[in-house]
């Protein structure tokens, strides 16, 4: 099956938001002389409205914690600040104009809401000529649900087996392979465990090899 659109992942995959957000929640933590494990930055990862119920034992102020970082986390005006292009991921530009270029439709799935995907998409110098923006407050289910994906293809009007999913997150992959679309990890603060390795099709290191990717297997 040709792939006709390909469906990007926000934060860690586009943009360095996932390391920055986990400075600020161990930054945070700190404030209560506790500390954050793998597992919960593994469990938040990509997702939405994520249960921290089995991380409070290890945690008690983990509720405090979290409503403090949910000011932080989507204040717009905190990433808004940024200057132009310093939070873009290696190949990013690249890659969305190339896929522009050659007729590819492209959208965003964001587990994020619409208008922090779109604060982000402003600290890009140029205009990044995406198809359609789904962010998670778009959708009734987030990731590892495949909502989000098979909205982003059917806004697009293509099949779900038609798109090429590009993710750094667990969350993320398991929802593309529950989408029935094919995957690229792209590593970023989370490694990938097996069953990862089981949901995934490829994996690149960096967003500008995805070029080659579609080069060799899509074109």
């Amino acid at each position: 099956m040709k792939i006709k659109a390909v469906l990007f992942d926000c934060d860690g995959l586009m943009f360095n938001t996932e390391q920055v957000s986990q400075d600020l929640w161990r930054q945070e933590a700190c404030k209560y002389h506790e500390t954050l494990s793998d597992d919960f930055f593994k469990a938040i990862t990509g997702a939405r409205g994520v249960d921290m119920t089995p991380y409070e034992k290890e945690t008690p102020h983990l509720k405090d914690i979290a409503m403090a970082m949910r000011a932080k986390r989507f204040d717009l005006s905190y990433w808004a600040s940024f200057e132009k292009d310093a939070l873009n991921k290696k190949g990013m530009v690249e890659l969305v104009l190339w896929l522009h270029e050659h007729g590819i439709r492209i959208a965003v799935c964001s587990s994020s809401n619409y208008d922090y995907v779109q604060t982000l998409l402003s600290t890009v110098s140029v205009s990044l000529p995406f198809d359609a923006i789904i962010g998670g407050n778009m959708v009734r289910r987030g990731k590892p649900a495949p909502d989000i994906f098979l909205a982003g293809a059917k806004t697009l009007g293509v099949q779900p087996q038609e798109c090429l999913v590009l993710e750094d997150s667990r969350q993320g992959i398991v929802a593309a392979f529950a989408a029935g679309m094919t995957s690229v990890f792209v590593e970023d603060t989370i490694p990938k465990d097996d069953e990862m390795i089981s949901c995934m099709n490829h994996e690149v290191n960096h967003l500008g090899e995805v070029i080659d990717l579609f080069q060799k297997e899509y074109l």
